[in-house]
């Protein structure tokens, strides 16, 4: 049992130190924390009845004896004789009792322990999965940048990696021209390079999200743009199409999202500042629809 609890220490601590937790790792630690309490409850419960059955075996024992002597030495009466035989079929009756629900409990031990298995077994294959994202994670992060190590030293593109998240981030002079949702030649090329590496992704969702300064659209932009939220939303949704299409990425892994002048990486008070803020953000994301609405919730602006 102590080598079990070992196992499933370790299996914990390989899923904190992994990635963040999931809807399905939480259960699991739920049910790992309710089982053990049972277990224990019934483990003190079992040893309880165990004491108990033994001194009543010793009660039956001291009765019998007392028994024999009163025979032995011709003493015997016969209301102690009754008296002792009903005491002796009384405490065989209870150690009968106490026998059947020893066994009651020794069988449900023996179901939690089994539930433990159950619970540890599905810890290890969920942690393998987990590290074997991250190794994944970490083989897309080192061939994204290798393939932009010069846009990267040029401050054009940054790509990052946090845990289960990757985000490439790529300004907007990379991509567009100011005010436009179009996409330019070389922004098309550098797309191609990136949606390459992105089309051999596996079990990641590839969130675009588009993201403006706190400039106000100009008069010229907007019928076209009433404000930053249609400019940063219609970005997102080009460069998704343009992906999916010419590049290959299996759009059921596309979404695009707009934020306008939302979450800024910098001052919008400088040029430079703001030039940083205008960007698009490719995002890899868990696959698992709750783990997704949890970046989606903790990502997007408040109304």
């Amino acid at each position: 049992m102590g080598n079990l609890f070992f196992q499933i220490a370790m299996g914990l601590a390989i899923l904190l130190t992994g990635c963040v937790s999931s809807s399905v790792h939480q259960a699991v630690l739920k049910d790992l924390s309710e089982t053990r309490d049972r277990l224990d409850h019934l483990k003190d419960d079992d040893a309880i009845l165990k004491s108990e059955l033994a001194s009543r075996k010793a009660a039956n024992e001291d009765l019998r004896r007392q028994l024999t002597e009163f025979q032995t030495k011709g003493k015997f009466q016969s209301e102690d004789a009754d008296r002792l035989v009903k005491r002796n079929l009384e405490l065989a009756g209870e150690n009968a009792n106490l026998s059947s629900q020893n066994r009651d409990l020794s069988q449900s031990l023996q179901d939690h322990r089994q539930e433990l298995e159950e619970l540890h077994h599905r810890m290890a294959e969920e942690a393998k999965a987990k590290e074997e994202d991250v190794d994944r994670l970490k083989s897309t992060y080192d061939k994204l940048v290798g393939e932009l190590q010069d846009e990267i030293k040029k401050g054009d593109i940054t790509v990052t990696r946090v845990m289960n998240k990757l985000s490439v981030n790529l300004v907007e002079k990379i991509l567009f021209d100011s005010g436009s949702a179009e996409i330019k030649p070389g922004g098309r090329k550098v797309l191609d390079r990136v949606g390459g590496i992105l089309k051999s992704v596996k079990e990641k969702q590839i969130r675009i999200e588009g993201y403006t300064d706190n400039v106000p659209i100009g008069s010229r932009l907007a019928d076209q743009f009433p404000t930053n939220w249609e400019l940063s939303s219609a970005r997102a949704v080009t460069v998704v199409r343009y992906l999916s299409g010419p590049v290959g990425v299996p759009p059921d892994l596309l979404s695009a999202a707009g934020f306008a002048e939302n979450h800024p990486v910098a001052a919008n008070e400088t040029k430079e500042g703001r030039a940083q803020n205008r960007r698009i953000e490719i995002v890899l994301l868990p696959s698992d629809p709750d783990r997704v609405l949890q970046e989606l919730k903790s990502s997007s602006p408040t109304p």
